[in-house]
């Protein structure tokens, strides 16, 4: 299985709406932290699911967790 960095915006919803729960769960982690990010900073603009993925192992939302 590719690393969530790898993938495209297809991929990612895939993972988001399949059954890897793992993967899923991870997800749901970096979607939140964006969301919490976006809020907290007044961020507006959509953003895909793999400028989520970018951004959030570059930082930009706090220290990204890597142990899930």
């Amino acid at each position: 299985m590719k690393k969530l960095t790898e993938m495209d915006n297809k991929e990612l919803f895939s993972v988001l709406a399949g059954s890897d729960v793992i993967g899923q769960a991870y997800l749901k982690k970096v979607v939140k932290a964006y969301l919490k990010h976006a809020k907290a900073v007044g961020r507006e603009e959509d953003v895909d699911l793999k400028t989520m993925v970018k951004e959030y192992m570059e930082g930009v939302y706090g220290e990204p967790d890597l142990e899930s």
